[in-house]
Formats: C-alpha cells, structure tokens, sequence
C-alpha cells in the first residue's frame, strides 16, 4: 500500500520505521486538524453569505414548525450572533452527507466561536486546539449570556489552558458568576423537567423492549414494589423464570388487570348493567371485556409461504376477528421473507418472526385485529387531495421512512406530499399511489418553499435536485450522491 505525504512524495507503508514513520504520523495528526479547520471556515461562509433578514425566515432548532415553540424556536447561534436563512441546513447536511441535526449543531457551533468565543477560535485557527475541544465548548456554553461566553473564554485563554477538566472548571466558574439559577441544572442530574415514561422497541432483541423512567421518587418506588410484589406471586404460583424475568413479565399482568378493572368499573357504573349480560344498555351493542391498552397498527411484510403458515397459525387463537381495531396487524406478501422472518414496518416493533407476530396475537386474543392484505402494486388514484386510509397504508407500507435524502424518519410520521403539486382545477385522479410519497414536515416544507424537487422512478427510486442543481438518488437502502 502506497501513501504520498505533504510533500507529494510516496512511501510504502509495509517499509516505514521509526523516525520517518512518527513524521508521517505526525505530517497525519496536522493533516487532520487542518481539514477540521477548513471545514469550519466554509460552514462560517455558508452562515454570512444567507443571512436572514426582511422576508428571510431564519434556521431554528424547531424548524419554524407549528407547537415547536421555546427553545425550540431559538435561532442556531447563542446570544450575541447573526441570524442565518432558514434551509441553510439542508444544504450543509446534503452536501456532506450528514444529518440535519448534525448540520445544525456544526452551523451554530461556527457562529458561536466566531462571535462569543473569539480567543477559542483563534487557538483553533492556529492549530492548537482540536476543533472537537472548541465545539464541546461552544455547545456547553450556548445557552448562556454573550458576557458569559466571553467571561469563560477570556478565562480558558488566560490560563492558556484547554483540557478536559478545565473547561469544566471555568464553564462552572462561569454559571456561577453570570447565571447561579442554572446551577442546579449544570449538575447533569435529571430534575422535574426530565420527568417522562418511554419505551424504546428498536433497543433490543426481537420481541424485547426498554423501558425508562424519571419521575417522583415516593411514585416510583410505589410502582417498583408493585412490580416487585406481583413477581414474587408469579414465583410462589409455580413461575421458574429469574427474578428479573418475572418483573418484567409483571408490568403487562399489571396493565392487563387495569385494563379489565377500568372496563367493568365503567359498566358497573351504567344503570341497566348486569353481568349477565355483556350488551351496553343504551347503545344495544356487545361490549367486548378489554384485555390490553396496546393500540398498535402493524405492516407485516410476509412472503406468501409464510403469510399461509401464519393464517393457519392465527386461525386457532379465539377471538381473533377481520377487521380494524386496537392491536390491528396488516400484512401484505413480499419477496425475501422466507425463514419464517416478517420485517414489521412501524414505529413501535423491529423485526420479527412469524411465530413472534403470532405470539403477538395470542396475547392480544380480543383486541387482535387482522385486516386485509395490502398490495402495493394496484394501479388506482382517487379525485380528491387527501388519500383514503388504505392509499395512505400502501404508501407507509412501500417507503419505511421519509424520501428526502439521508433522513430516516419513519414514514407512519411523515405527510404525504403530491410529488407533482395538486392542481384544484386540474384533471381527475391525481391522487395516487405513484403520485405520493413520505416527507417528514420539514423536507415536505423544504420541498415547497426551499428550491427543492424530486421524481419517483419507474424502479420505486426518488432522484433529489437542490436550487444549486446537485443531484441525489434515494433508495431502500440510502443516499447516493449523483454529482
């Protein structure tokens, strides 16, 4: 393998050794912050040469959306720096072939060290201090007062001092002199404004989730020897999984049973009601015992081998009925699906095995709902904007996320955009499933006001061209930059 070094000469890597070989090394190490550097420059010129200004909306970490309100709505720079035009982002993000977030964070990282953090910078632009130290520093001390900023800089130039520990040091000394209510916060301990319940589907194995939560300590502890409790039960009934196991197996026996007493408290309540029978007084209709609170729609792509398998499978679980509902699973065939292995095109679940999906159903037993099999490869449009439910299904079920080039929000998320814009007075059926395609509210925005266009290929592929007139070709599998 051959190199060539600054100087344009080349050397064979297997024959370097010592004092040559640690030059190169070295010759690598200024190379590399010297890339950090110009990268930083043009991300500075892109900023100043769209400025925001009269009918400019400016780049905010919300994106300008509808309810992003806050600090959502706050501008990408700190206190004390210009605004930039909104859109910017996209055009750093496509043309380095990175997030739009990780666009942001680089564009607003630039304009605070140019304009709050000005001692920093110039460390960096003489190469002696990595531009990973300085945007740590830009991105600790962002939301903070301009004075600040420029306290902690003159501080850390002062010193001449840039590691680890004393930035820490002087971003503390900084909060304390400048902003003592945020002390609490600089702590890095969650507080009441962290309190939340999610669960993350895509953590684990198939079939297994993660649950995180941060709340009151009194609430949770409660919660914790509720779960506790219940798992010793399970084991004095016979239950031989681990104690572990038996917890988490607890938290569903916890929400079933809530489920069900919800339910019948609710009929209890209803004048008329007898346990006898299960028919709602006022409306007639059968009331069906609720077993799950679980409201997920599932797109199951099976192949046709394994759709059959599990039709039979399914057919023997009592209850279970055709129809929409809660815990609804749709399937459609699809090529590649043998082995049994179903690829569940959601928000919630990964993916899994036909028997997992089975399972699934199983323990659902009334509230599982199987509705018809979608085929993507119907040819039909509809004359009005909005897609029906089942055009929309097709859509999500076709493309797994958001078209636009490197963006992976999932489609379930995502609007719906009519690639050729709809025409209110234009010809019948210009609603379609070839006509559509997933943008997530962002993009769709970009794709309307900020220059953007795209086509969908006769291969099922998207073709992106910015206002610059570079060009990306999305597919299934990623982001392929074409100029």
């Amino acid at each position: 393998m051959i190199e060539v070094d600054a100087a344009l000469q080349p050397h064979v890597v297997s024959d370097l050794g010592g004092e040559l070989l640690f030059d190169l090394i070295t010759e690598t190490k200024n190379t590399e912050w010297k890339v950090a550097r110009t990268k930083l420059r043009y991300a500075y010129q892109l900023c100043i040469t769209n400025p925001a200004g009269p009918g400019v909306d400016p780049a905010t970490w919300g994106d300008g959306l509808p309810g992003m309100d806050g600090e959502y709505d706050a501008p990408l720079g700190g206190q004390g720096t210009p605004g930039v035009a909104q859109f910017v982002t996209e055009d750093w993000a496509a043309a380095t072939a990175t997030s739009r977030h990780s666009a942001k964070q680089l564009l607003a990282d630039t304009l605070d060290l140019h304009h709050r953090l000005p001692r920093t910078h110039q460390k960096v632009e003489a190469l002696e201090v990595e531009l990973w130290r300085a945007r740590r520093l830009a991105q600790e001390t962002h939301d903070l007062s301009r004075d600040a900023a420029r306290w902690i800089d003159e501080l850390l130039a002062k010193e001449d001092n840039w590691s680890l520990r004393n930035l820490d040091r002087a971003i503390k000394l900084g909060v304390a002199r400048f902003h003592p209510e945020m002390l609490e916060k600089q702590t890095g301990a969650p507080g009441r404004d962290d309190w939340d319940v999610t669960v993350d589907h895509r953590a684990g194995a198939q079939g297994t989730s993660t649950l995180c939560a941060v709340g009151s300590s009194l609430d949770l502890g409660k919660f914790h020897d509720q779960v506790a409790d219940e798992a010793a039960t399970m084991g004095r009934l016979g239950d031989t999984d681990t104690l572990g196991q038996r917890r988490a197996k607890a938290l569903g026996v916890i929400a079933d049973r809530q489920a069900t007493l919800d339910l019948l408290g609710l009929l209890d309540n209803t004048p008329g009601f007898t346990e006898d029978d299960l028919t709602h007084p006022e409306t007639g209709k059968t009331v069906t015992r609720r077993r799950s609170y679980l409201k997920a729609k599932l797109f199951v792509h099976l192949s046709l081998a394994d759709l059959t398998t599990m039709c039979a499978t399914t057919a023997t679980v009592p209850g279970t009925a055709i129809g929409d509902g809660p815990g609804a699973s749709t399937s459609r065939p699809a090529s590649g699906g043998a082995g049994g292995v179903g690829v569940v095109n959601t928000n919630m679940f990964g993916p899994a095995t036909t028997t997992l999906i089975a399972d699934y159903l199983k323990q659902l037993g009334v509230d599982a709902r199987v509705t018809p099999v979608i085929d993507t490869t119907r040819a039909w449009a509809v004359d009005q904007h909005d897609p029906p439910q089942v055009m929309r299904d097709e859509v999500v079920a076709r493309d797994a996320h958001c078209v636009h080039p490197y963006c992976n929000v999932p489609s379930e998320l995502c609007d719906l955009d009519h690639i050729v814009p709809y025409d209110e007075n234009g010809p019948p059926g210009q609603t379609s499933p070839d006509g559509l395609a997933p943008l997530c509210r962002r993009h769709h925005r970009l794709k309307t006001h900020g220059g953007w266009s795209y086509v969908r290929n006769r291969d099922g592929t998207y073709t992106w061209t910015n206002q610059h007139g570079h060009r990306w070709l999305v597919t299934p599998f990623g982001t392929t930059e074409l100029d």
